[in-house]
């Protein structure tokens, strides 16, 4: 790249859960002033006049399937407020691939489902873009092994966005937990997603689970702020709903006054309502992570999340529920909201801005990459300063781990042999210990 041209060109592939809430609107945020002005929440306000004419433009948007035209709309969604700019809106099964061959592409933003994060972020490097993409890197640690091989090589940035360790309750609880605490004894963390993410939202619900999706968030808050090594893991899950879906459908529509047609999925969704899992780390510590994806659209909040803290000389809690605010509307029913992961702002006569801590996260991605491109820093001073992918080997060889063992523990307690599986980890492999005969 032209040291002298300070402009980050950058596609995003896949639409995404949170596109328009997040992502999109960060993106329209940095088009319009750059990155400095957010580099507060990211405690890099100090770098803000470096990095100050540093522009960000959107080159091309992908999606898969021409047919659901998304990534046309998304596309229109951003000339609505740049009409003066051109952003190419692609589709196909490999979509970044067209892209990183016809457009210009500094950094590559990958949103597309769990399983397929690893092909577009290697390409990406392969074509000498940097990269930032939604969680979890990837699902197994040999793709991680991949990745992060592949980015050495290139001596590119590949940010995941791991935006739970920038939620800035949750930062003062983590950071000198262990002054404040005493010795860990537990941690316990709970993240449940809406029913509709695996039933109407999320066409690959099969293809990956509830730990994986949303357990890699407090993995990557514990792991980071607690530097601690899983040395063993136990997972059992639950297959009671989305497996029979073609059934339960039916009944979740009558309970709603729906009729069942209505349901977008009405097939056996084969994936897990929920799964449950119990890491020791190196020190002793213990961590239950506790996932599901089947939370009634009537629950109060977006999704249920918390993650407690258990020492010896004390503890320490955040509730989503309690942090936030309550409202009570006429056909809404009581609902708890969280601005402080996306809220906006929008002054008489300006432009709607978005702040929050997953503004936040894509924030410290970029800051990393322009100081890299722009300001010459190198990938070892800039590695504590972001989500980075050698970070994220320890959250994927969990989340492998744990998607084996639970599937084995379902298969033995299918076969009245209770479940006896557990997995022995190392900073190199997974052992899976199952008694045999």
């Amino acid at each position: 790249m032209d040291t002298h041209d300070r402009t980050l060109h950058v596609a995003i592939v896949g639409g995404g859960m949170f596109f328009a809430d997040i992502i999109g609107q960060a993106f329209k945020d940095f088009v319009r002033g750059g990155i400095a002005g957010a580099l507060t929440s990211v405690g890099m306000s100090h770098l803000a006049p470096a990095v100050a004419d540093v522009k960000i433009r959107i080159s091309a948007i992908g999606t898969r399937s021409e047919k659901s035209g998304t990534a046309g709309r998304l596309r229109d969604w951003f000339l609505e407020d740049f009409p003066d700019q051109t952003i190419a809106a692609c589709y196909g099964d490999q979509v970044w691939r067209d892209i990183l061959a016809r457009q210009r592409v500094d950094v590559l933003f990958v949103a597309t489902p769990d399983s397929l994060h690893t092909q577009p972020i290697l390409d990406a490097l392969d074509a000498g873009c940097d990269v930032i993409t939604e969680k979890p890197l990837c699902l197994t640690t040999a793709e991680a092994d991949r990745i992060l091989a592949q980015a050495a090589k290139a001596e590119r940035i590949v940010a995941v966005d791991m935006h739970k360790r920038f939620d800035p309750f949750v930062r003062e609880m983590m950071v000198g937990a262990r002054e404040k605490y005493g010795v860990l004894n537990r941690v316990r963390a709970v993240l449940e997603e809406p029913l509709e993410v695996s039933t109407e939202i999320f066409a690959w619900a099969e293809q990956s689970n509830p730990f994986a999706y949303v357990g890699c968030h407090w993995l990557d808050v514990v792991h980071h702020y607690l530097q601690v090594k899983p040395r063993a893991v136990y997972a059992t899950g639950q297959k009671n709903l989305l497996q029979h879906w073609d059934t339960h459908h039916r009944e979740v529509a009558r309970r709603r006054h729906v009729e069942p047609a209505s349901c977008k999925r009405q097939h056996a969704i084969h994936t897990w309502d929920s799964i449950d899992v119990a890491v020791t780390y190196h020190d002793g510590m213990r961590g239950d992570y506790n996932n599901h994806w089947i939370n009634p659209a009537e629950f109060e909040g977006a999704v249920n999340q918390e993650i407690e803290l258990y020492g010896i000389y004390g503890r320490g809690l955040v509730d989503q529920q309690d942090r936030g605010y309550r409202e009570a509307i006429i056909g809404d029913g009581s609902r708890t909201r969280n601005p402080t992961f996306g809220g906006r702002i929008q002054h008489a006569g300006g432009h709607r801005e978005l702040f929050g801590y997953g503004k936040a996260s894509i924030v410290s991605g970029l800051l990393a990459i322009v100081r890299r491109r722009f300001l010459g820093e190198s990938l070892a001073v800039l590695k504590e300063t972001y989500p980075t992918a050698a970070s994220q080997w320890d959250v994927v060889q969990t989340i492998e781990a744990a998607t084996q063992v639970a599937e084995k523990n379902y298969q033995h307690f299918q076969a009245g042999r209770g479940t006896p599986v557990t997995a022995l980890l190392s900073d190199t492999e997974i052992q899976i210990l199952e008694p045999t005969g």
